[in-house]
């Protein structure tokens, strides 16, 4: 069973000197369920579409 993390807030942070916070881009696959009725949702593979719930590998 896949847990529904929305998208959006993934963020990887990383520690260095330098002063904020800094995001690194995640890889992410579109979700084919989703693409098959035109919309375009990413989602981290291995992880679940927080559309429409469909696994992505």
């Amino acid at each position: 069973m896949c847990q529904h993390i929305p998208a959006d807030k993934v963020a990887v942070l990383s520690m260095n000197n330098s002063e904020g916070v800094n995001t690194v881009p995640v890889p992410g696959r579109r979700c084919p369920a989703c693409l098959e009725r035109g919309d375009t949702v990413w989602v981290i593979p291995g992880k679940c579409c927080p559309q429409c719930g469909t696994p992505v590998n």
